[in-house]
């Protein structure tokens, strides 16, 4: 599999380079596959570099002091991995382990910074690439920390049915992770997360059958993921 220069571009960290510039970067880069659960890096880990997912899914993580296990994000194909501390990080501050066989391209912090320090011109590009990244994080947390559990429930609801039924129709998705992890990454616990589910189907808004979700009212969730 060769990464698709059009679609990187997608991404904010490279969004301002060209197709040359971004080929610099390209060239330098390793791809690494990763079968399901299998752990990418952990958390105090000397930092190496950051990764693009290409196919799969990852999720990062923490552990807390009382070894439990605290989802942070869940990503999909084509965007970054550990890329926030590329400049001074010296450990990975995360886990990482794949959720499905995924292929990554692992890029390496030296010779990424070494292309950073002798290239001024992509040095600029990128830093304004960074700052679509942190308005993008900045943006998740208000949408986790400012709603209910059904509201973040609704707006995770949203985001699968855009991804996943939009483009082939229908009206039914798969959770792709657990219901432990989803309760995880939404920050909250599995009992909240399953009175959050009853309640959007009580509504009339889903039907839940397993692990899949019927979309029901997708106007409705869409309100209720979007009010205040």
């Amino acid at each position: 599999m060769k990464p698709d220069h059009d679609t990187i571009k997608q991404i904010p960290l490279f969004s301002e380079l060209s197709t040359e510039e971004l080929r610099k970067f390209t060239q330098i880069s390793q791809l690494k596959k990763f079968s399901k659960k299998e752990i990418i890096f952990s958390e105090g880990n000397p930092y190496l570099g950051f990764y693009i997912l290409l196919k799969g899914a990852v999720r990062i993580f923490k552990l807390t002091s009382d070894g439990k296990d605290i989802t942070l994000q869940i990503v999909e194909p084509f965007n970054l991995v550990a890329e926030i501390p590329l400049f001074d990080g010296k450990t990975y501050d995360s886990s990482c382990e794949a959720i499905e066989d995924s292929i990554l391209l692992f890029i390496p912090r030296e010779k990424f910074l070494q292309l950073f320090v002798k290239n001024p011109k992509i040095s600029l590009k990128i830093l304004q690439g960074f700052a679509k990244r942190l308005k993008e994080l900045t943006q998740q947390i208000e949408k986790l920390t400012s709603k209910d559990v059904p509201q973040r429930l609704a707006t995770y609801l949203v985001e699968e049915y855009e991804k996943q039924c939009q483009s082939r129709g229908g009206n039914e998705l798969t959770l792709n992770i657990s219901r432990s992890m989803l309760a995880s990454y939404l920050g909250t616990v599995i009992e909240t997360l399953s009175r959050a589910l009853r309640k959007l189907q009580d509504d009339g808004l889903i039907e839940v059958k397993g692990k899949k979700i019927v979309i029901l009212n997708f106007e409705k969730l869409k309100n209720l993921a979007q009010s205040r």
